[in-house]
């Protein structure tokens, strides 16, 4: 609305001479009817001028909008690349990981590369969100019983993670439920959408939540958890993210 109203008043004075050059061309022809040697041919001039400012204004200023409208399509094309080259280049370290643990034939080897891969999903969430103090965490599944999903790491915003939702209590089981429902959530505000379900840790100063199973097939290994300390700071294309790197470290737990 701010935007719209600045572009308005900026317009108006470009409108303000094109009116009075419009107004200024027909006068200076009745005027050039009664006049006389140079000042017919000065009004003459006035009219040929008045009547090319009156046409070229116009044309001026909506040439001028297709520059500027140009101009912002590149730049917007220029941020698509530039957005697309951090998600491959942020990607590009879990996939390699994930051949590497395909390959890998000694057993050792393969579970150390294995346990490189929760760092490494956990790290590239929390940087391909682009939100200030963003925390994630790796919580693993623990058959039981009874089931429980423990915190096993967590990286981004300092402070640990340190509920463990077991099944049996109202936390637990809506953190289990998703998990084994292979679903995901999304709370935008903590303490209205989920008030003392979502507590990770004693203080739960965070506001924003985006919670997403980590499964393969019928096989559930845990849930990732992302939050920040702000309301709103997640929408749709965090989760579809999460929901992404969810998968990658499902797939390098399912090597075996």
């Amino acid at each position: 609305m701010v935007k719209r109203v600045a572009g308005e008043a900026r317009a108006w004075p470009w409108v303000a001479v094109a009116v009075v050059f419009v107004v200024l061309s027909p006068v200076a022809s009745l005027l050039t009817r009664d006049a006389t040697g140079r000042a017919s041919l000065g009004w003459v001039a006035v009219q040929a001028l008045a009547t090319a400012a009156a046409f070229l204004i116009p044309q001026i200023r909506q040439i001028r909008s297709e520059h500027r409208q140009a101009k912002a399509e590149e730049r917007e094309f220029d941020t698509r690349v530039e957005v697309e080259l951090a998600f491959n280049d942020a990607l590009e370290p879990v996939v390699r990981l994930l051949g590497e643990l395909a390959q890998e034939t000694d057993r050792d080897q393969r579970e150390r590369r294995r346990a490189q891969a929760v760092p490494l999903v956990l790290t590239t969430t929390a940087q391909l969100t682009g939100e200030d103090r963003v925390r994630a965490c790796w919580f693993a599944l623990e058959p039981g019983p009874p089931e429980r999903l423990r915190p096993q790491e967590s990286l981004g915003r300092a402070g640990p993670v340190t509920t463990v939702f077991e099944r049996g209590t109202p936390g637990g089981d809506a953190a289990l439920d998703l998990v084994t429902a292979s679903s995901r959530l999304l709370v935008r505000d903590l303490e209205v959408d989920a008030p003392g379900l979502w507590e990770l840790d004693d203080t739960t100063a965070y506001r924003s939540l985006v919670v997403v199973a980590v499964t393969v097939g019928n096989v559930a290994h845990g849930m990732i958890t992302l939050d920040a300390l702000e309301v709103d700071c997640f929408d749709d294309d965090d989760v579809a993210l999460v929901r992404l790197m969810a998968g990658l470290l499902g797939a390098a737990m399912s090597i075996r």
